[in-house]
């Protein structure tokens, strides 16, 4: 099956992906300020971080459309942590790419992952 091009072009070749002034939080922060930095920085999605700089999970607003859903949001001062414990669907580790990668090489992964 043929392939689009755009498909062996790079993360930053394509404009995909934000590189500075990343927006994130700790699995200490609190939902409720997780949801502020939704709004005031206008993503979809935080990189959990721990205190040694190292990506541990991922806060997205389906997580947050979840919380409504199962209406378990009646306590905004818990932890992101904690909140996530209410996710729906497990998964397993974060996926990470770099803006050097194709989009080809990024979807290979992806596929892969889920197989």
């Amino acid at each position: 099956m043929p392939m689009p091009a755009f498909m062996k072009q790079t993360l930053e070749e394509l404009g995909v992906g934000t590189y500075t002034n990343i927006a994130y939080i700790h699995p200490d922060t609190p939902l409720i300020t997780a949801l502020s930095v939704f709004t005031h920085r206008r993503v979809s999605a935080l990189p959990v971080v721990d205190h040694h700089g190292k990506v541990v999970d991922i806060y997205s607003k389906f997580d947050v459309i979840n919380l409504a859903a199962e209406k378990t949001y009646n306590n905004l001062d818990v932890t992101v942590t904690q909140a996530l414990r209410h996710r729906s669907q497990y998964f397993e580790g974060v996926m990470k790419c770099n803006r050097l990668e194709t989009l080809e090489t990024i979807v290979d992964r992806i596929v892969k992952a889920e197989c």
